[in-house]
């Protein structure tokens, strides 16, 4: 994994560095152009400095993360077969200790019924909701502005 990333962060980097060279060489050419015609060559060059400005930030971004997640310490070699253990080789079930005799554990005290909630909490008389009216204080005629203010 890490030489893959290595290698993806290594060509990214290349890529971003070229588009980066070309950004420079197409705003200096795209310059020289300015000051010496005056054509539409000078919107081409400026497009095509945009493109590669953008490309090259994209490749930059892309290599930073490729580059991060390259591992600090590289991967270890895995053994090989023969280096296992085998299951013949391992301890016998007899030769281990034999475990600590179980402790019987405190019986389970039974679960208190479910009470409904009117009986755990002391029921309070509820009121009912009360209806007002709103009464708008600017009369059916008024006149108002785009931003909500009202015109006297």
């Amino acid at each position: 994994m890490s030489n893959r990333m290595s290698v993806l962060s290594r060509r990214l980097g290349r890529f971003a560095g070229g588009f980066s060279f070309a950004t420079v060489t197409f705003f200096s050419i795209g310059l020289y152009a300015a000051a010496n015609t005056k054509g539409q060559v000078i919107f081409l060059f400026a497009g095509l400095v945009l493109v590669c400005l953008f490309a090259s930030f994209l490749l930059w971004l892309a290599h930073g993360f490729a580059w991060a997640m390259i591992p600090e310490k590289p991967a270890e070699e895995k053994k090989p077969a023969e280096a296992l253990k085998r299951a013949d080789a391992l301890k016998a079930p007899e030769a281990m200790k034999p475990a600590e005799a179980l402790k019987p554990t405190e019986p389970m005290k039974p679960a208190e019924p479910v009470r409904p909630v009117e009986a755990k909490m002391p029921s309070e008389e509820k009121k009912p909701a009360v209806e007002e009216v709103i009464v708008s204080e600017d009369p059916p005629d008024a006149k108002y502005t785009i931003t909500g203010r009202r015109v006297y």
